[in-house]
């Protein structure tokens, strides 16, 4: 629904509230190739530790129960490490 979709996207900018998120990117896919994924969220976290203190929050895993397992029918995820280059 309409509503559940929007209350899913309310959900996800109250992450920000989360002190162990950086940043937070998030947005519907744009539509020019057929079979993507129709939304995706980036979110940056210091190091690993800092990623998992996020999903064990309360807040998060309220997202979890009450919003993402509602609307998400398939996931990805994809945990990259990334470091500045030298310069």
């Amino acid at each position: 629904s309409v509503e559940g979709k929007q209350g899913f996207r309310d959900a996800l900018d109250a992450l920000r509230g989360i002190p162990e998120l950086l940043a937070m990117t998030w947005g519907d896919d744009a539509g020019h190739f057929p079979g993507n994924f129709d939304f995706v969220a980036v979110m940056d976290f210091a190091d690993f530790d800092s990623a998992s203190v996020y999903v064990l929050h309360p807040l998060h895993q309220t997202y979890i129960r009450d919003h993402a397992s509602k609307v998400i029918g398939e996931r990805v995820i994809v945990q990259h490490d990334w470091t500045p280059p030298l310069g």
